[in-house]
C-alpha cells in the first residue's frame, strides 16, 4: 500500500527567476551551472499520422527544444502532444460548426459536450508540454535553467574584443 507525500507551501521560485527579480531574500544563489548538450543535428522526420497542424507543431517543438529533446526517448510523448494538437484543432472546427450551444435530448439548449473534451485535451496536452520542459520552471526542474543565449551586446562585446586583442571589452 503506497504513502502519498504531501509537499507544504509553494512550489520553489526557479533560480533563473530570483536572478531576474533581484533575489529579495538576500540568500545566496548557486553559481550558474554551464551545461554543455548536444543539439539535435536534423529534426526527426514527422510521424505519418500527424495532419497539417501537427506537422507544424512538430517542426516547432523541435526546433525549440532541440537542445534539451531527444530523439529516441521523447519521440513517443511529442508524437502524442502532436496528435493532440491534430485532434484539438478538429474539436475547435467542429464546436464553431455546431456552436457553444446545442439541443439536449428534451430541446433545450446545453452546452456542447465537445466543449468538456477539448478542456479535458488541453489539459493533458500542458502536462505533455510540462514533462517535455516547455515552460521555464520544468526547464529548471530539467536542469536547462541556466541555458541563455548571448545576447546581441555579448556578441558584439566578444567581437570587439577578438579584434583589439585584449580579451577583455
Amino acid at each position: 500500500m503506497g504513502v502519498a507525500i504531501m509537499t507544504a507551501g509553494r512550489p520553489r521560485t526557479p533560480t533563473e527567476r530570483k536572478r531576474l527579480t533581484g533575489n529579495p531574500g538576500k540568500r545566496a544563489l548557486p553559481e550558474p551551472v554551464v551545461v554543455e548538450l548536444v543539439s539535435v543535428a536534423d529534426l526527426p522526420p514527422a510521424p505519418g499520422t500527424l495532419g497539417d497542424v501537427g506537422r507544424a507543431v512538430w517542426d516547432r517543438l523541435w526546433t525549440a527544444g532541440q537542445k534539451w529533446l531527444s530523439p529516441t526517448t521523447d519521440l513517443d510523448i511529442l508524437t502524442r502532444l502532436c496528435e493532440a494538437h491534430d485532434e484539438r484543432d478538429a474539436i475547435r472546427e467542429a464546436i464553431a460548426d455546431a456552436g457553444y450551444m446545442v439541443p439536449g435530448s428534451m430541446g433545450q439548449q446545453r452546452a456542447n459536450p465537445l466543449l468538456s473534451h477539448l478542456r479535458a485535451l488541453e489539459s493533458q496536452m500542458t502536462k505533455w508540454e510540462s514533462l517535455c520542459g516547455f515552460t521555464p520552471t520544468d526547464r529548471a526542474r530539467l536542469g536547462m535553467s541556466e541555458i541563455k543565449a548571448k545576447s546581441k551586446l555579448e556578441e558584439m562585446l566578444e567581437r570587439r574584443a577578438k579584434r583589439t586583442g585584449n580579451g577583455g571589452a
